[in-house]
C-alpha cells in the first residue's frame, strides 16, 4: 500500500462488504492508532496475553495458531493486508498466538475506542461482525480442507485462497502472489508433514499448475488448481472466470474491484 493510513485500511477493509455513511466513514478515521513493524517470527500477541488493543495489518501476512501442550502447532487463520484481529479477545475464552509470517506493519487500536464507536454507531459494529463472519467462513472451509480433502486438494485449495484474497486486497500482481510460506508452516496450515507438503508442490508443478520461484507463487492454470483443489463445477460455471469459482467455493465473496479486474 502506498501512503494509506491505517483508519482507511480499515474503511476500505469494511466497506468491501457494508455500506458506511459519512459520519460513520469520519468516525473510523478519527481512531487512534499506533503503528508496529514486527519481523519475521515476531509474535504479535501471545497465548498470555490480555491485550487491550485490536490490531489491522497494513502491510504483510501474519497468522494466528495454536500450540498443543505437546508441542504441535495447527495455524488457524491466515491475516493479509486490511485484515482485523482481536476485536473480542475474551470472547472465545481462549486466545491464540499470532505471529509474523513476513515482515508485518499493524496498526493498534484501542478496544474501549472501538466499544465506543460501536455504541454511537451500531452499523459499524455490525460492517464488524460482518468481516467476523466472512472470517468464520474461511474457517470452515479450511475445516472441510483439514477434513475430507487429500493433500494434493489441501495444497492447492491454500493457493486459491490465498491468490484471490491478495487480488481482492490490491496486494499483489495480476500474474504473481507474495508465497512466503516455508514447508513446515505448510504443513502446520494442513495438517501435513514437511515431507508430504515438499512431494504435493512437486507434483503440482510438474503438473504445470503452479510455479514457484523466490517467494512468489504463479498459479499457471486456473482450470488445473480447481480440478486439483477439488472445487465442483457445473454448467452455470462454465462462463465464470476461474477465480470467481475459487471465491465462491471456498465462501469468499467478490468486491467490485475483482469483477473489474477480472
Amino acid at each position: 500500500m502506498q501512503n494509506i493510513s491505517a483508519q482507511d485500511t480499515l474503511i476500505r477493509k469494511l466497506t468491501t462488504h457494508s455500506r458506511l455513511s459519512t459520519a460513520e466513514s469520519a468516525a473510523i478515521a478519527e481512531l487512534p492508532a499506533r503503528i508496529m513493524n514486527y519481523e519475521r517470527g515476531s509474535f504479535i500477541s501471545r497465548q498470555t496475553d490480555f491485550a487491550r488493543d485490536a490490531f489491522v495489518v497494513l502491510t504483510g501476512i501474519a497468522c494466528q495458531q495454536q500450540t498443543t501442550r505437546a508441542g504441535a502447532r495447527q495455524i488457524l487463520t491466515v491475516y493479509l493486508s486490511g485484515d482485523v484481529a482481536n476485536v473480542d479477545p475474551g470472547f472465545a475464552g481462549e486466545s491464540q498466538d499470532v505471529i509474523a509470517i513476513t515482515p508485518v506493519e499493524v496498526a493498534l487500536i484501542s478496544l474501549d475506542a472501538l466499544n465506543h464507536i460501536f455504541t454511537e454507531f451500531p452499523n459499524v459494529g455490525t460492517a464488524f461482525r460482518r468481516e467476523a463472519a466472512s472470517e468464520l467462513a474461511l474457517l470452515q472451509s479450511r475445516l472441510v480442507s483439514l477434513g475430507r480433502c487429500n493433500a494434493r486438494q489441501r495444497i492447492a485449495r491454500f493457493a486459491c485462497e490465498m491468490a484471490s484474497r491478495q487480488r481482492a486486497s490490491g496486494g499483489s500482481e495480476p500474474e504473481f502472489i507474495e508465497w512466503p510460506w516455508t514447508q513446515e508452516e505448510l504443513g502446520d496450515l494442513t495438517g501435513l508433514t514437511a515431507v508430504h507438503v515438499n512431494r504435493t508442490l512437486k507434483s503440482l508443478r510438474e503438473d504445470g499448475v503452479l510455479a514457484l520461484s523466490r517467494g512468489r507463487l504463479q498459479v499457471t492454470d486456473w482450470n488445473a488448481i480447481e480440478f486439483a483443489a477439488g472445487l465442483n463445477r457445473n454448467s452455470s460455471d462454465q462462463k465464470r472466470p476461474a477465480l470467481h469459482k475459487c471465491l465462491a467455493d471456498l465462501s469468499l465473496q467478490p468486491t467490485q474491484a475483482e469483477y473489474r479486474s477480472i
